[in-house]
């Protein structure tokens, strides 16, 4: 979103007003690194303020395209950074957001296309089924081993937890189609998200409620066993969407990494003074 240079022999950068800090640029990139190793091969300018990663399929995609855009504009024309702003709240926060607050909702579909495919022929040649809980999906084959690791959790809790199974049913993931009253991609079509029985989890177009009672009551140990495997929930948004775990693996990365900040002690006398940092917001490019 905002304007941001980065200087390329040094990599450091030159703030404007209003721009996207280092900080939370560095956090942004290095959480993208953890959730797709070895997508981002290097990190530079682009006109007009923008930054830009270079990527393994061969692309150059747009992490901040130097823009300030309205909350329609980011729905329609997201670039990463917009994606990424808004902090996913982990289990078991479940805060009263805003519209406009709403993380995850806001995609960049750049980033999903370099990631999963740029058309449904591109997608459905790297989607396979995989087993869930009692049942399979048919999901894109880089969520395997996320999805593997998630199942080898979920079976031995659903045993120990019989009342959860009912959760767990009627499931669907990949399915090329627009979101609903829009001419967007659903991330369905990727084969990245799975609706979890919408028999009993319902969706904000449905139900017509402003807030709804299953936002709070939804099982905790479903969603926090999601969330651990790089899963976002749709029953955080104000838009709710109860069904729906969509997998961002770099939107909880940031969280995971924003929450282990805020509990870190706060020391009042410093061990010893270190110099401020002369290079580098960013480490240096390289292959993951």
């Amino acid at each position: 979103m905002k304007r941001l240079l980065l200087l390329p022999a040094l990599l450091l950068f030159a703030l404007p007003a209003l721009a996207v800090s280092p900080e939370d640029a560095q956090l942004d990139i290095a959480c993208l690194r953890e959730a797709y190793p070895g997508f981002i091969l290097n990190v530079k300018n682009g006109s007009g303020g923008a930054i830009l990663l270079e990527t393994s399929t061969g692309e150059t995609i747009v992490y901040d395209d130097g823009k300030a855009k309205t909350l329609k504009e980011e729905l329609e024309n997201a670039d990463i950074e917009d994606s990424m702003r808004r902090p996913y709240p982990l289990e078991p926060n479940r805060p009263h957001l805003t519209p406009e607050q709403e993380p995850g909702r806001i995609r960049s579909m750049p980033l999903l296309k370099a990631l999963y495919g740029h058309d449904k022929p591109a997608v459905l040649r790297n989607v396979t089924r995989m087993p869930l809980a009692n049942e399979s999906i048919q999901a894109h084959k880089r969520l395997q081993k996320a999805l593997n690791a998630l199942q080898a959790e979920l079976k031995p809790l659903l045993a120990a937890r019989p009342d959860l199974a009912k959760y767990c049913k009627s499931m669907g993931c990949q399915y090329w189609r627009v979101i609903a009253g829009t001419s967007r991609l659903s991330p369905h079509s990727f084969g990245i998200a799975i609706d979890m029985n919408p028999k009993i989890a319902t969706y904000w177009q449905w139900s017509g409620m402003k807030r709804h009672p299953q936002q709070d009551s939804y099982p905790g140990e479903i969603v926090a066993l999601f969330e651990k495997h790089g899963f976002i929930w749709g029953g955080k948004w104000p838009h709710y969407d109860i069904m729906h775990f969509e997998y961002r693996p770099e939107l909880i990365c940031k969280a995971r990494r924003l929450r282990a900040a805020q509990q870190k002690p706060v020391l009042q006398k410093p061990l010893q003074r270190k110099p401020a940092p002369r290079k580098a917001d960013f480490p240096a490019p390289h292959e993951d």
